[in-house]
């Protein structure tokens, strides 16, 4: 039997989720950390003081690697990770593993700003191999 406390925490996070709209996330934590994952190509909405973070796919075996272009100030303050590649699990002595490359953002103050990241090679000029873009809101 299900006890009245966690059918009401159960209520209240489905009705929070049923809150955002398309391509936005609401402000429920993700995984154990409290972080609120960024939507990718969309809109995130959070509350001041909570923790934003970006996860991208990377490869750094390849020369390529993701860039923030900028902070937004105190609006969103950078923490930790910020820009750490995380290899995936491989055999010993395998070579060109790729993995994942993590940001995380306190927010500071309501507000809304444009998260934009490239994906390039820092010798390179042209234009990035990818761009990923995240809509932020704090409320």
């Amino acid at each position: 039997m299900t006890s009245m406390p966690s059918l009401m925490i159960a209520s209240v996070l489905a009705l929070a989720a049923c809150n955002a709209g398309p391509g936005e996330s609401s402000p429920a934590p993700a995984a154990a950390t409290g972080d609120v994952l960024g939507v990718r190509d969309g809109r995130t909405t959070l509350a001041v003081g909570q923790t934003l973070l970006i996860e991208l796919p990377s490869n750094s075996t390849t020369g390529y690697r993701w860039q923030v272009a900028e902070t937004h100030d105190d609006l969103l303050l950078p923490g930790a990770p910020f820009g750490d590649e995380v290899t995936d699990p491989h055999p010993a002595g395998m070579v060109g593993v790729g993995g994942t490359t993590s940001w995380r953002f306190r927010t500071g103050r309501p507000g809304t700003a444009t998260l934009t990241f490239t994906y390039r090679r820092s010798w390179e000029t042209n234009a990035p191999a990818e761009t990923a873009t995240y809509r932020i809101t704090v409320r």
